[in-house]
């Protein structure tokens, strides 16, 4: 005897608490994604600082600054501050001359492996990140506005007319009343910083602030003449150090190490380095893992939020000289290439900017004071075609562009952001 083949019923019901369950193991899959340890490649290593008193990182200001009673120090540090110290610390365990850069016992190329004063050679740098609770920190997006507890994302908004032509100026959410503050100088971790990227807001109570990370100390000095040895009239300098709290550390992915110099960095242990103004006391240890970037999750999409996590150099500029300002569908765009993916940037939220300038001990002279488009920034931009999100990731997530690339400036994130005033 033949049983019938029973037809499948129409219409049938959907579990919705099995599909809660699956997203909500994919979300948790992704948030330990977000917080793993890899290792790092090989000619790799993580660098990790912190102070056994306080710092100091002058700001761009010269002492005899008119008004400048106490001036203040940069945080996180300059990483051309970092690399001095580092490249100072590899030159002495390796025995480099510093009248030659030659190195006396052996044929270790000192330039083509840590570069001069105006490049790094071969050496690579990520970062500088400040690390809290052995978590590493971002730079909160400019974007996030706040009010008391309350957390809003400014947006593409309506072509408005202004000095840079028609263009689309950041806004707030309809119905958002005044008051709304940027989050300067404020931090997240790479989950929440991940939401960011996912076009949501993080929760306020998980924003970290400059009181979490150091204090301020004050401190008076003089001018001393050595060769007379007595302190100069009128030579009294005010400057405000920074005490950095338990936990804070400073961190810095170093690539293309010569094999000499990874020998030359402590590995199960720490050594002493000067670093910063007055040259103070610093632990440096290597970690041979790392921890990766935050990313947004996969999908298709015709828009693109560029997020900086460190300064961006563009000579001065807002965007790369690459980018033609230009008029597009009665609006004022800014049309470009960045490696290989043709983009239009529509509107963007750009900070104050961060200026940096140091000293170049090789001519014993101030460096050029510079500025930068700052950590935080965020570019709206369209993609000119299509393109899939694993292209997208491998061109440019956790990329450097800009001028200094090597140094780490102008790292970027990708995030989502729904248009919802086009046209």
């Amino acid at each position: 005897m033949v049983k019938a083949n029973k037809k499948k019923p129409q219409g049938q019901k959907i579990n919705y608490k099995k599909q809660q369950r699956q997203e909500d193991k994919q979300e948790q899959q992704i948030e330990i994604r977000q917080m793993a340890v890899q290792a790092c490649a090989e000619g790799e290593l993580t660098l990790q600082l912190q102070a056994y008193d306080t710092w100091f990182f002058r700001e761009s200001r010269p002492h005899d600054a008119v008004g400048a009673s106490e001036l203040s120090s940069l945080f996180p540090p300059p990483v051309r501050t970092l690399v001095g110290a580092l490249r100072t610390f590899l030159g002495d365990q390796v025995g480099i001359d510093w009248q030659t850069l030659q190195c006396k016992e052996n044929n270790f190329d000192f330039e083509q492996n840590l570069g001069n004063t105006e490049h790094l050679g071969q050496l690579q740098l990520n970062g500088p990140w400040v690390c809290y609770q052995g978590q590493r920190l971002y730079p909160a997006p400019l974007y996030l506005m706040q009010k008391e507890q309350t957390i809003a994302r400014l947006n593409a908004g309506k072509p408005i007319r202004c000095d840079l032509g028609t263009v689309r100026l950041p806004a707030l959410p309809e119905g958002c009343a005044p008051g709304f503050k940027s989050l300067e100088q404020r931090w997240l971790n790479a989950t929440d910083m991940a939401i960011c990227l996912n076009g949501e807001t993080p929760n306020s109570k998980n924003i970290i602030s400059t009181t979490h990370l150091f204090c301020h100390e004050a401190r008076l000095g003089i001018a001393r003449d050595n060769a007379l040895r007595k302190v100069q009239d009128g030579k009294l300098y005010q400057t405000r150090h920074l005490r950095l709290k338990e936990g804070v550390q400073i961190e810095l992915k170093a690539k293309h190490l010569h094999p000499l110099l990874i020998q030359a960095l402590p590995v199960n242990g720490h050594a002493l380095v000067r670093l910063g103004g007055e040259g103070r006391m610093a632990s440096l240890e290597t970690n041979l893992s790392t921890q990766p970037l935050p990313f947004a999750k996969a999908k298709q999409t015709e828009t693109l939020l560029i997020h900086f996590i460190t300064p961006a150099d563009f000579n001065g500029e807002m965007f790369p000289e690459n980018f033609i300002k230009m008029e597009h569908l009665g609006k004022t765009v800014w049309k470009g290439v960045i490696n290989d993916i043709k983009l239009i940037i529509e509107a963007a939220v750009i900070g104050k900017s961060h200026r940096e300038g140091g000293w170049d001990m090789q001519k014993h002279q101030p460096r050029p004071v510079k500025s930068y488009t700052p950590a935080g920034s965020a570019w709206f931009c369209r993609l000119e075609q299509h393109y899939d999100w694993q292209t997208l990731q491998t061109q440019l997530q956790g990329q450097c562009i800009g001028l200094d690339s090597a140094y780490g400036r102008g790292q970027i994130l990708l995030g989502h952001w729904q248009d919802t005033h086009n046209g």
